[in-house]
């Protein structure tokens, strides 16, 4: 477990400059899943991805923000590097997968995954503009699906927003943050 106890990385601001900001959980490359944990305020390691799989980009939270899930929202951050626990990306937004999540004791509710490329300043290329390609569409589709096998919890997409659709569901996530603290 890595510490990081000064840090209380849930409570950064959102956006910086119309940029949104994706704290990384989970780097590129990683054999496991890794999460913040706001008690400790520490990264600790959640579970094993299935044999032979690894995460294709780097995956994390979007501070100040509370999703469905009672979890800060998820980020997904599309670039070629991979990047380390607790660093800090300001992004473009290209767009959100929208996900219905079960889990193991049957409970229904939405987990959207949000999709990032780095601004321009802080990588060499973005993906693109202001949505997600047809192709990476499908990579992260098929790399959700496979995440949650041998978890007792299935995934159903309900189809892919924009991102103003995006833009507009991440405010949304600030508003819940806002209202509980």
């Amino acid at each position: 477990m890595i510490e990081h106890r000064n840090a209380d990385y849930l409570k950064l601001p959102t956006t910086t400059n119309g940029l949104v900001r994706v704290v990384i959980e989970t780097p590129r490359g990683a054999e496991a899943k890794i999460a913040y944990d706001r008690a400790t305020r520490t990264f600790g390691y959640v579970r094993p991805l299935p044999v032979g799989m690894t995460y294709p980009y780097d995956r994390g939270f979007i501070p100040s923000t509370l999703g469905d899930d009672g979890d800060p929202l998820d980020g997904l951050v599309i670039h070629q590097a991979a990047s380390a626990r607790g660093i800090v990306i300001k992004c473009d937004l290209l767009g959100a997968l929208r996900v219905k999540q079960k889990d193991s004791g049957g409970e229904a509710l939405r987990n959207d995954r949000y999709v990032f490329s780095p601004h321009r300043e802080d990588a060499a290329e973005p993906v693109a503009a202001d949505r997600v390609p047809d192709d990476l569409r499908r990579e992260i589709e098929q790399f959700f699906l496979s995440s949650v096998l041998g978890t007792g919890k299935t995934i159903k997409f309900k189809g892919w927003q924009n991102a103003d659709e995006a833009r507009r569901a991440i405010k949304k996530g600030m508003k819940a943050f806002a209202a509980c603290k």
